[in-house]
């Protein structure tokens, strides 16, 4: 991204952006030059640095999503003989799941009542009590109730990280950063697997504490969100946090420009509630939101989680018995994280469709065939269970899904929806895969037992079919669009594309 040279800079009066609109307060705003909120970084290295806060949210939501595969097998070898039922295994990895629920409740709201850098900041500080809870707790009690408040947490940040992600970030490198979210949330699952497995499961939940004090840090000097301050009509703000984040080239300042002139026109129009209202009737909000409801459930049914979840168990039953079961578990986050690390950068190159249809086809393909050769093995067709075939299927299921199906809902939520409706779209969606992520998380157990491992697998390969056949015909590709221009293709759909190539023509 370019930047303005000193020559290029000028001051920016505010009655500009407002476009004469009354002074808020009676009071006179002052004017702002682009000097004054400028420093010695690029807006990349900026931006960066300010979603580090928001990765390090998103690393506690990983550990919150793996710690369970590594505390019960700590828990169930600390009562010996007398071990948990599987109604009590199968509570203490969902309580985090059913917990989301409540989170997803409230993160719309504060997210636009606070903003999006205090909620943030106000999480993190739950995040760590939650996590301290857990450390300290002396009995099954206290740890299904740190094991809440984390899950609480994580339903809370679900759509809050990626609308915040994706207000500060150019359109160049929105969708990098927004891939970076599952990328710490596949690297929070591996940190606390790897403290779990040579650490007390009580230290290492002190140690996953660590990541939202970090957040909380870096968000504590953050500036707000530029699209939310605009919104609140803080025009002052507005400018400054967006010249911060963005630079001063002229394609972002035309960008802020009708920004602000597009917020500007919306409180003109009508208050609050009807606004909304009329919003929630407009296609730009309930076509993403249908999008984003079966793309997030088509996630969660694709049994990603279950996996992060029961990992231990899983290996065991694919290895044949109990050795290497924490090697292979560390294997499967170390391939999980490579595959999503792929991912940020195909993005930029393939952008969002291609990665999903491909992730999509490839994810059933290879939990079809592994329910199969579980199958056969169950059925004696197979005599032995061989290592090498069963892990190196469940390998393809982690790297293919996380190249797309995994990783694109969490990606896109900060992507398709406008800014009026952005908490209430991204808090609806995020609300439907928390219950979906619970219904998994809690059934695996029965699943498993019911139906066998590969009944289990075959129904998730068959889910995840019926999903990627909605994308095919119904996801659109956002690469390179900006927010307005996201909204716009919602709002007009072909009579919109129909009329820019006409004026290409002319």
């Amino acid at each position: 991204m370019d930047r303005a040279t000193a020559s290029e800079l000028e001051k920016i009066n505010v009655s500009d952006h407002e476009n004469g609109n009354a002074k808020r307060n009676g009071e006179q705003r002052t004017s702002k030059t682009y000097e004054e909120v400028q420093s010695s970084h690029s807006p990349f290295w900026r931006q960066a640095f300010i979603a580090l806060g928001s990765f390090m949210l998103s690393f506690s939501a990983g550990a919150t999503a793996g710690f369970s595969a590594i505390l019960i097998p700590q828990l169930q070898r600390a009562k010996g003989k007398h071990k948990y039922s599987t109604e009590m295994v199968s509570w203490v990895a969902a309580m985090a799941s059913f917990a989301l629920l409540f989170g997803n409740m409230i993160s719309g709201y504060l997210m636009e009542r606070m903003g999006r850098r205090a909620s943030q900041i106000l999480l993190s500080v739950f995040y760590i009590g939650g996590w301290t809870i857990i450390g300290f707790a002396g009995n099954i009690n206290f740890i299904l109730f740190g094991r809440f408040i984390t899950g609480f947490c994580q339903g809370w940040l679900g759509p809050l990280g990626p609308v915040f992600v994706g207000e500060i970030s150019s359109p160049a490198y929105r969708g990098l950063f927004l891939a970076g979210l599952s990328l710490s949330i596949a690297s929070g699952v591996f940190m606390s697997h790897l403290f779990g497995t040579f650490l007390h499961w009580s230290h290492a939940s002190l140690l996953c504490g660590a990541f939202p004090l970090l957040g909380c840090i870096i968000l504590y000097f953050a500036p707000e969100s530029p699209a939310w301050l605009a919104s609140k009509n803080e025009i002052d703000r507005c400018v400054q946090a967006f010249q911060w984040y963005r630079g001063t080239s002229p394609e972002m300042k035309s960008e802020l420009d009708k920004m602000i002139a597009d917020q500007t026109k919306k409180r003109e129009e009508k208050s609050k509630l009807a606004t909304l209202t009329e919003n929630i009737k407009k296609p730009e909000f309930w076509k993403p939101l249908c999008i984003m409801i079966v793309f997030f459930i088509i996630t969660q049914l694709s049994g990603i989680n279950v996996i992060c979840a029961y990992t231990t168990d899983i290996m065991e039953v694919l290895i044949g018995d109990s050795s290497n079961t924490y090697a292979a578990m560390l294997a499967t986050d170390v391939l999980r994280v490579i595959a999503l690390v792929i991912a940020c950068i195909l993005l930029r190159k393939k952008g969002r469709r291609p990665l999903a249809i491909f992730s999509g086809i490839f994810t059933t393909l290879s939990l079809i065939l592994l329910a199969v050769y579980l199958f056969l093995v169950e059925k004696r067709i197979i005599r032995h269970i061989s290592p090498f075939i069963s892990l190196s299927l469940m390998a393809i299921y982690i790297f293919v899904s996380n190249l797309g199906i995994s990783l694109l809902p969490w990606n896109m939520v900060g992507e398709l929806f406008a800014t009026e409706t952005k908490g209430l779209g991204s808090g609806i969606s995020v609300m439907m895969t928390s219950v979906a992520f619970f219904g998994t998380i809690k059934t695996a157990p029965a699943m498993f037992q019911g139906i066998g491992y590969e009944g289990t697998y075959l129904f998730y390969g068959l889910s995840t079919l019926f999903g990627t056949i909605f994308l095919y015909f119904c996801l659109p590709e956002t690469k390179g669009k900006t927010l307005l221009q996201i909204a716009e293709e919602f709002r007009y759909g072909d009579r919109r594309k129909r009329k820019d190539k006409d004026c290409v023509n002319v």
